[in-house]
């Protein structure tokens, strides 16, 4: 492997990792600010969006780390083949290696983070739905409570109306007062 060939390796293998660290991605710079909506159903049509893209970046990682084993496969054959003592093709086969098992263990961080982000999705939509539905039987109940309340002040309304004969028509005595002459 000419020194070329293992810089432009070293490059793809820098680049994917911090592209694996970055909660961005490689297409951070050319995406807009995120924009907040009142709108409930442009807000879900950007979720889905972002989930989408974010999905199709770890793809990508995983498919350039699928590329990466196989080129390390590849050397490695090569080099078993030429049975070579070369010390630095040894070197280089064993950065390879190491380097691989990072990025393999950062991709494992990366696929766990996006399970751990569906799942909390997955949460807050159950948690949403719930106070939706408390929301949607606080309202028919106080709905039910105006209308009984509506029916009560109407009943009571009629009532006084229709009997003022069963009222008494004895008024009380009048009692004496109790307050004294100036001296």
């Amino acid at each position: 492997m000419t020194a070329k060939s293992s810089i432009a390796a070293f490059l793809l293998l820098a680049a994917t990792a911090s592209w694996g660290q970055s909660s961005a991605g490689p297409l951070a710079s050319r995406r807009g600010t995120a924009v907040a909506t009142t709108n409930n159903v442009e807000a879900m049509a950007a979720a889905a969006r972002a989930k989408v893209q974010a999905d199709q970046r770890v793809q990508e990682m995983g498919a350039t780390l699928t590329k990466m084993h196989t080129l390390l496969k590849q050397m490695r054959a090569k080099n078993a083949a030429t049975a070579s003592k070369d010390s630095a093709a040894k070197a280089n086969l064993e950065m390879w290696s190491l380097m691989l098992e990072q990025l393999d263990k950062q991709y494992e961080q990366v696929v766990a983070a996006a399970k751990q982000r569906e799942d909390l999705e997955a949460r807050r939509q159950a948690l949403y739905k719930q106070a939706d539905e408390k929301a949607v039987a606080a309202a028919a109940a106080a709905r039910a409570q105006q209308t009984k309340a509506a029916e009560q002040a109407k009943s009571a309304s009629d009532a006084p109306a229709a009997t003022p004969a069963a009222t008494s028509t004895t008024t009380p005595a009048a009692t004496p007062s109790s307050t004294s002459a100036p001296n």
